[in-house]
């Protein structure tokens, strides 16, 4: 099973509709902001743990930009874990070369 499916497993599993994974991915990248999905991109930011978010990441489905981008698109900052969400920052800051502007430029 890939990091993804893993993950939508555990986000499907208490919501009355199941997201699949093509309209997850849609929904992180920005390609679809469609009501009905909000409360899986919600748990999905709020469970799912940093190992399996850094294997999705590693996988190639999207990058840690889209997921940050994903985060304020959906409003889900707010409901996700403070440390998943600053982690996602930093993350994709590091990738696109601008971590001094969060001061952690020392860490490459």
């Amino acid at each position: 099973m890939t990091p993804l499916k893993t993950a939508l497993v555990h986000v499907n599993a208490s919501l009355p509709v199941a997201i699949d994974d093509i309209t997850f991915v849609a929904c992180i990248k920005g390609t679809c902001r469609a009501r009905k999905w909000r409360a899986h991109i919600l748990r999905f930011f709020l469970e799912t743990p940093v190992w399996l978010i850094h294997d999705i990441i590693l996988s190639g489905v999207f990058t840690f930009k889209e997921l940050m981008d994903a985060q304020t698109g959906w409003k889900a900052e707010e409901y996700a874990d403070e440390k998943t969400t600053r982690w996602i920052q930093e993350m994709a800051y590091l990738s696109m070369g601008r971590a001094a502007e969060l001061g952690i430029a020392r860490f490459i």
